[in-house]
């Protein structure tokens, strides 16, 4: 796959990671040749991504890198194709052998297949908890105490 991609020098000497076109990338997939990672925004990736692409971000580098096959060949690509660069630096200077930046990115993606995903349920210890409404003042003496009583049975020790 070495052939595929094009090396250009960096300004230090060292090579950048081989870039890969839209076009071959594409072939890829349906070679289902290839693991592609998503380095963009979740909010991005859960509107759009290509098929099959694993999200990877700050959140779940580390989990990544500890996880994948290095010997795979790894596409990775963001919005336009230059954050992937620097991921697809990243995931070399971590052993991978095989790793790919899409040039021009999702944005030149475009009419190809692209897979939605549905953002995740919030988790109970993410949800607000419930405010209890704080009372009016002039409530008339029967609704404030009934307010008071409330306030007290929450207070109280179930048991």
């Amino acid at each position: 796959m070495e052939s595929v991609g094009r090396r250009s020098p960096c300004h230090d000497g060292l090579m950048k990671p081989a870039e890969i076109s839209v076009d071959e990338a594409f072939a890829l997939l349906e070679a289902n040749g290839a693991l592609f990672v998503d380095v963009r925004d979740l909010g991005s990736w859960q509107a759009g991504h290509i098929p099959g692409a694993v999200h990877v971000g700050d959140h779940n580098v580390r989990a990544f890198v500890e996880e994948a096959a290095r010997d795979l060949t790894t596409v990775v690509y963001c919005y336009h194709g230059h954050s992937s660069l620097g991921g697809a630096a990243f995931f070399r200077s971590e052993g991978f052998t095989d790793i790919y930046s899409m040039a021009g990115g999702f944005a030149e993606w475009n009419g190809r297949a692209v897979e939605q995903s549905l953002p995740e349920p919030v988790k109970r210890t993410q949800a607000r908890p419930r405010v209890e409404p704080v009372p009016r003042r002039g409530l008339g003496p029967s609704r404030r105490d009934r307010w008071l009583r409330r306030l007290r049975s929450l207070a109280r020790p179930k048991g």
